[in-house]
């Protein structure tokens, strides 16, 4: 069941974006895989994503994406299938108080920064949120990570908050963390 499917281009660079699949698990893997050996801002540790989401429990959590309408997880792929960069939202409907809130969390590989994925992806989702009554939208990103605080600031994203020591790096080292939202 396909909830999106559209194209984006720039610089000449097609991309195809479309909701990830079970079928995509591999694929998904690998992403991820190589993003956290290239950046410091992501959750987890080189390693760790694969160790949690072996290929079988991968794609039974994207199938079970793909049929459940409080989840809309994207993928950004090359003409040749290489997934340039993921997004992934959801909301919780089954509680009446928190039943407006969303989370997003976004993955660009580093060679497809400067292409506007990020904000082509974020374009949809909020627009995927509008459409479910998501009326805030959150995520956290890493203090120092100013490219990605650049487009949720652009985006409309407000800090409402900095959590201290949030991210605790393999050298021992801490990292803060900002809660950001956009109100719809």
């Amino acid at each position: 069941m396909a909830k999106y499917w559209g194209t984006y281009e720039k610089a000449g660079k097609w991309f195809t974006i479309r909701n990830a699949e079970g079928a995509d698990a591999q694929k998904v893997i690998h992403f991820m895989e190589y993003v956290d050996r290239e950046t410091t801002f992501l959750l987890r540790e080189p390693g760790e994503f694969e160790a949690d989401y072996p290929l079988e429990k991968e794609t039974e959590l994207l199938s079970s994406w793909t049929e459940d309408p409080k989840h809309l997880f994207l993928l950004a792929e090359t003409a040749e299938g290489e997934i340039a960069a993921t997004c992934g939202c959801m909301y919780n409907a089954s509680r009446k108080r928190t039943r407006h809130l969303g989370e997003i969390a976004i993955s660009v590989r580093e060679s497809f920064w400067r292409m506007g994925l990020g904000r082509k992806l974020f374009e949809i989702q909020e627009a995927w949120c509008q459409k479910n009554q998501v009326e805030k939208l959150c995520l956290s990103v890493d203090t120092l990570n100013t490219r990605a605080l650049g487009l949720y600031l652009s985006r409309g994203f407000v800090v409402e908050g900095t959590l201290h020591r949030e991210s605790k790096m393999a050298d021992g080292s801490w990292r803060d963390m900002y809660r950001m939202a956009k109100f719809f």
